[in-house]
């Protein structure tokens, strides 16, 4: 077989089997992602010094990189060691503070199932420290999944 009139039937051959692929995938049902796929693990993470400063986050992917958004966030804030608590969508986290003395300021955290459960944990905690005499204030909650 010449080889031009072999280049011609291979081309033709390689446009029908294109065509016929187009075809094929035109008639095949969309495929529906695995079911781990529908609903990815989430994780958050909450940032704060003493003075009750905080950053937050929800939402990422994997638990180190919500650790180091709110770690970097925080150190800008340029108010003191920053305490970081990570956590999974189903978790949520809150922090509660108090002012004493001149200007100074104590935090404490709480953990819990719902953005309820941990306010109510961080209040304890920080009502639970006799200095605050039940003057604590909530600062935040957050949860993994963002509610």
């Amino acid at each position: 077989m010449p080889l031009r009139r072999r280049s011609s039937l291979l081309a033709a051959l390689l446009a029908l089997a294109t065509a016929a692929a187009g075809v094929a995938a035109q008639e095949r049902p969309a495929q529906s992602p695995a079911p781990w796929a529908e609903a990815p693990v989430r994780f958050g993470a909450l940032a704060f010094t003493a003075d009750g400063s905080f950053s937050r986050a929800w939402k990422y992917r994997s638990k180190a990189a919500a650790r180091a958004k709110v770690s970097a966030d925080c150190a800008g804030l340029r108010r003191g060691p920053c305490q970081v608590l990570s956590f999974g969508a189903q978790v949520c986290a809150a922090i509660a503070s108090f002012e004493f003395g001149k200007e100074r300021k104590v935090t404490y955290s709480g953990g819990g199932l719902s953005p309820q459960a941990a306010q109510q944990a961080a209040l304890k905690r920080c009502k639970e420290d006799g200095r605050s005499d039940g003057r604590c204030e909530l600062r935040t909650v957050v949860c993994g999944d963002g509610r």
